[in-house]
């Protein structure tokens, strides 16, 4: 027995809950989907001062619905004043409306007691003579008196309710949202920025082995010509050796020592590929490309005297394919104006039977930085004594015999002598 008086308990609890937060209107009404339109129809005064054109007009415009007792409303908020109603149960395509607070009212509740103004006391009616004429008609023409306006109390919104928790919930989230996109963007801008440094990086680095592989052109070009004889022949000697090597030593006598200058040695695994293959591409074009002079050097003899051993080295050295001009007479030998891919080289000729002593050393400087070129050389035929290797050592003249000018320019013991 008790168990069945407890489930008619729990059974009539959601019953007498949901009825408890239901509503009605006590009386037919007007409830509309716009607060303001709802205030405007429902002020007297305001409606006796428009036609009726404009109250059909509010009305349409204001999504406005007769009311009926029979109906019932669940509240959802309080907006403005005044209590947004939802149909119960919901009814396809009306939409939630406004109600005055004074025409809606909780199920069960007692019908409030209409409102009923008293009006002010009649003034004493005092006997005047009928005004005739135009003052009689101006007074007929006169409008009527407003009706007296019926001041309503408005409920405050309570703080917990649930419309302003979801727009603060919304709110939140729509803060959230633009954060992430924002952080996404800037993420994305990051990756995209680095990327491009990235490739103007490498850039760079490839057009600096580049510039030294053009330099160094008709070394590369030799060293390939030597590596495909080898392999034709099948006899690889020391000057024979095969062209992976000749490229790796080229790779790390010239351009890592370039890189790690500019800080861009870490990006050689990255550009390794493309530069080596440029070299060999490089260096088979000019293996392949016919010569258009055919120098023979002269043979030195001791007998020469200052301008024949000065032609004889001018010729070694546009042999190795550096462009010169004709040698120049100084007061200390001759001087070589040499140039290659914008590279300017000096070379000081000088022959004698007696050791090179510092004087021509001091000449050769002079020349060099009066010239501003980038490498400066003393070539002669006799050994050079111990000032004088001291002294090219500290200024950084190469003092070369003329057995080794053709190794030397033609940067085989030497290959960035830049």
């Amino acid at each position: 027995m008790r168990i069945w008086a407890s489930a008619c308990l729990l059974l009539w609890l959601p019953a007498s809950a949901s009825a408890a937060g239901l509503f009605s209107a006590p009386h037919p009404t007007l409830a509309c989907g716009d607060d303001a339109a709802l205030r405007a129809l429902s002020d007297a005064a305001q409606v006796a001062q428009h036609p009726a054109a404009w109250r059909k007009t509010l009305l349409r415009q204001g999504d406005c619905h007769a009311v009926t007792p029979d109906m019932k409303w669940e509240k959802i908020a309080n907006r403005n004043g005044l209590p947004l109603m939802r149909r119960v149960p919901p009814v396809p395509g009306l939409p939630p409306l406004y109600f005055m607070t004074g025409d809606i009212t909780p199920l069960g509740a007692p019908a409030p007691a209409p409102v009923h103004v008293t009006p002010p006391p009649a003034p004493a009616v005092v006997e005047t003579p009928t005004p005739e004429g135009p003052q009689q008609q101006a007074i007929d023409d006169a409008p009527p008196p407003a009706p007296p306006v019926i001041v309503q109390n408005r409920e405050t919104p309570l703080p917990t309710d649930l419309f302003f928790m979801t727009r603060g919930f919304q709110k939140l989230g729509s803060l959230i949202l633009t954060l992430m996109l924002i952080t996404g963007a800037g993420w994305i801008m990051m990756r995209v920025l680095r990327a491009i440094w990235l490739m103007a990086r490498r850039r760079k680095a490839i057009g600096t082995c580049l510039k030294l592989a053009e330099r160094h052109r008709p070394m590369l070009a030799r060293w390939y010509q030597q590596a495909e004889d080898g392999a034709n022949t099948a006899t690889l000697t020391q000057s024979r050796m095969p062209w992976n090597t000749h490229v790796e030593r080229f790779t790390r006598t010239t351009l890592l020592p370039a890189l790690a200058r500019d800080g861009q040695s870490a990006l050689w695994p990255a550009i390794h590929k493309t530069v080596c293959a440029h070299l060999t591409t490089l260096a088979a074009n000019t293996a392949r490309a016919p010569s258009a002079t055919v120098l023979t050097p002269g043979i030195y003899h001791q007998d020469m005297n200052q301008a024949e051993y000065a032609a004889f080295c001018s010729q070694w050295i546009e042999k190795a394919g550096w462009e010169i001009r004709p040698p120049v007479a100084t007061g200390l030998g001759s001087v070589i104006h040499c140039s290659r891919n914008g590279l300017k080289m000096l070379v000081h000729c000088w022959i004698d039977r007696k050791p090179v002593h510092d004087d021509v050393i001091w000449q050769g400087i002079k020349e060099k930085t009066e010239s501003r070129a980038d490498i400066g050389a003393i070539v002669s035929n006799a050994p050079y004594t111990q000032e004088a290797l001291l002294l090219g050592k500290k200024h950084r003249i190469f003092l070369l015999h003329h057995e080794d000018i053709y190794k030397f320019v033609s940067g085989i013991e030497v290959p960035d002598v830049a």
